[in-house]
């Protein structure tokens, strides 16, 4: 086999080093050029991803309940009479005399399903469930609820009036209260950010800002589970336990000395039946306190002693 001499060995050493650096040279750029080539793709990508939210955004652009609720006071509020004579005239004389929020006028029952689907309106109208309630809705009227749109169907607040059967009429005197308390929370909703995204359980006001007023409630609201309930003595600190007449007198004379704790609740208990405890001051009906509880025995309606005592110490009366 022929030998190389040095000379020639070096030689060759040489050009199998440029070869390989060549190579390298060669690999180190096709690298590059895919990176290059990636990159070029991905800012592709992003660009393209920009486009398309920039179009979405322009399509289905997200209103706050705020931003929706923002032409309350511009449009008409539908007050849909029930055909109860006596109800729908105290829901008229109510509304007269003191709705405040927006513009109003009065309808009729039957007129409910049109008026629903018309975006110029809201509507205010009573409902019953299966709870054995009776509630005043508030809506926004349009075809249907989307948060993309201003212009669309939004529930605002719903409030318990009185039991469905076998009512004592007692609801009549706080029709107003509830009518006040609608208000509001519509009030509240128009001025901050994120109070309607809560229910009325979350945005009522303290008891401790009445603190020198004294509450009363009516022994019939009380819970029967509370030994001795229509003779129990007043626990003292500002908490009166009373007759109904003298509760509901001291409500409709608008008493600067007193805050009104009363009960809403369904005279025939079932497994869905709802027991709201509420407590309102009897000038200005503002909420202070608002408890919600499902009970399927009648002994568990109304205000319990865990809720009295937790009521006493929120309120902290002092003279």
């Amino acid at each position: 086999m022929p030998t190389l001499d040095k000379a020639s060995r070096n030689g060759l050493s040489k050009a199998t080093h440029d070869v390989g650096y060549d190579n390298a040279n060669w690999n180190k750029s096709r690298t590059f050029v895919g990176m290059m080539t990636r990159l070029r793709k991905y800012l592709f990508t992003l660009v393209l991803l920009a486009m398309c939210l920039t179009d979405a955004q322009a399509q289905f652009k997200i209103y706050t309940r705020k931003a929706r609720m923002a032409d309350f006071p511009a449009k008409t509020t539908m007050v849909v009479l029930s055909g109860n004579d006596l109800l729908d005239i105290a829901l008229k004389n109510e509304i007269k005399s003191r709705w405040r929020v927006s513009p109003f006028d009065f309808c009729y029952i039957d007129e409910i399903s049109e008026i629903k689907k018309n975006s110029n309106f809201y509507i205010l109208y009573l409902s019953t469930e299966k709870s054995g309630l009776v509630y005043l809705n508030l809506e926004k009227c349009g075809e249907k609820e989307s948060f993309s749109s201003l212009n669309s169907r939004m529930d605002i607040v719903k409030v318990p009036f009185g039991p469905k059967e076998f009512s004592t009429g007692r609801e009549i005197y706080y029709l107003s209260a509830m009518i006040d308390i609608m208000q509001h929370y519509v009030e509240n909703s128009l001025i901050r950010k994120h109070s309607n995204y809560f229910g009325l359980e979350k945005t009522h006001g303290s008891l401790i800002k009445e603190r020198k007023k004294k509450l009363y409630i009516a022994r019939e609201d009380l819970s029967s589970e509370i030994p001795g309930r229509d003779s129990i003595p007043n626990p003292g600190d500002g908490l009166i336990y009373t007759d109904g007449f003298t509760v509901d007198s001291l409500f409709t004379a608008s008493s600067s000395n007193a805050i009104i704790g009363f009960c809403i609740s369904s005279n025939s208990p079932s497994p869905n039946s709802e027991s709201y405890q509420v407590i309102v001051s009897a000038d200005r009906h503002e909420l202070l306190y608002y408890k919600r509880r499902k009970y399927k025995d009648g002994a568990k309606r109304g205000f319990t002693s865990k809720e009295l005592k937790a009521i006493q110490a929120e309120h902290a009366y002092r003279k």
